[in-house]
């Protein structure tokens, strides 16, 4: 009996683990990638070479361990499609971006990602809104909540509350302006990867083979940008400096956990709880990388990382609570109807 309720337990708590985890992996992941920047790593060609790996792993996990449908030449172009999205137009332009914009304003438009797909699912039909009923008003205090914690926290400092003792490993560097170029480059990226949620949410429905999907759409999106980065960079370029370990780490965990694993779970969980759900996890980027920020490198802590963490989390519970209770009357939707009688009197 104990085991079977742990099962159901995990069963039911995998979508939250695996996304928080993901996005914990990808607030380290951005603190190491800025530090390689600032020694002169050429941003494009680390993109190509971190979905590279992403690449070779998707496809071994595919091979050995997923029973793959019939492939037709309308998946291949739909992999091609994301592919492009998420890998060309928003990996690529939100890594280069940060040579023109400060990290600041990018993480605030990463932490928007959730009301945005949100109105793209209410528009194509995938999210169900009753701003009249409780579930209702949860989803859209939720969102404006997460959003208004995440900006808060990038946008408000406040009055230092304490500083740790020790001092920083690593020190991250901004760009500081926000440069037009840079702008327009958020902006693709961000819609692209809003787009590239909700028609994730149709390909899954016709094609559920989540590892092989994300395996081929690493596969496009890495010629995509090796074809780019060929144009725009010198071969010089290419060769990374590897005399720091941190180079080598760094492109490892790109590309086997924050690009990698990374596609396959955003894509199985939008396949399991859609796409508003997956991405209700992303203003924790903010808390993650305030945490690493004030107790791996030292930084001090203001009232207003305190208080946009604390938003995050508000808002964060009520849409979770929301579309949990969503699924539950699907589910109780769908029990009335099996045990209804056929004929009605």
């Amino acid at each position: 009996m104990h085991r079977a309720n742990w099962l159901l337990w995990w069963e039911q708590g995998k979508p939250y683990l695996f996304l928080s985890l993901n996005v914990l992996c990808l607030a380290i992941f951005m603190i190491l990638v800025e530090d390689l920047f600032s020694d002169g790593i050429n941003s494009f060609v680390f993109v190509v070479y971190e979905h590279a790996i992403s690449t070779i792993l998707l496809s071994l996990l595919a091979f050995f361990l997923e029973r793959r449908p019939p492939l037709s030449f309308k998946i291949i172009c739909y992999a091609f499609l994301l592919g492009l999205l998420q890998v060309t137009l928003c990996q690529m332009l939100m890594t280069v971006a940060l040579q023109f914009i400060s990290s600041t304003y990018e993480s605030v438009a990463i932490n928007l990602v959730p009301s945005i797909v949100f109105v793209l699912a209410l528009a194509f039909g995938l999210e169900k809104l009753s701003f009249p009923t409780i579930n209702g008003q949860a989803k859209v205090w939720g969102l404006a909540f997460s959003a208004a914690g995440a900006i808060t926290v990038v946008l408000w400092k406040g009055p230092q509350i304490f500083k740790l003792s020790f001092s920083k490993a690593l020190q991250a560097t901004s760009n500081g302006g926000v440069g037009i170029i840079g702008s327009i480059m958020i902006v693709i990226g961000i819609l692209a990867t809003c787009f590239w949620n909700i028609t994730v949410d149709h390909v899954v429905k016709i094609y559920p083979a989540e590892l092989s999907l994300t395996a081929m759409m690493s596969f496009f999106g890495t010629i995509q940008t090796a074809i780019i980065t060929a144009f725009l960079v010198s071969n010089s370029s290419w060769k990374l400096k590897w005399e720091k370990g941190l180079t080598l780490s760094t492109l490892l965990l790109g590309g086997t956990v924050v690009t990698g694993l990374s596609y396959y779970v955003m894509a199985w969980s939008i396949k399991k709880k859609g796409p508003v759900f997956t991405t209700a996890f992303n203003p924790l980027l903010v808390v993650f990388s305030f945490l690493l920020q004030t107790f791996v490198l030292g930084s001090s802590v203001h009232l207003g990382s305190v208080v946009g963490a604390v938003f995050v989390m508000i808002g964060l519970y009520l849409l979770l609570w929301a579309k949990a209770n969503d699924v539950e009357k699907n589910v109780m939707s769908v029990d009335a109807t099996l045990h209804s009688p056929l004929i009605q009197p």
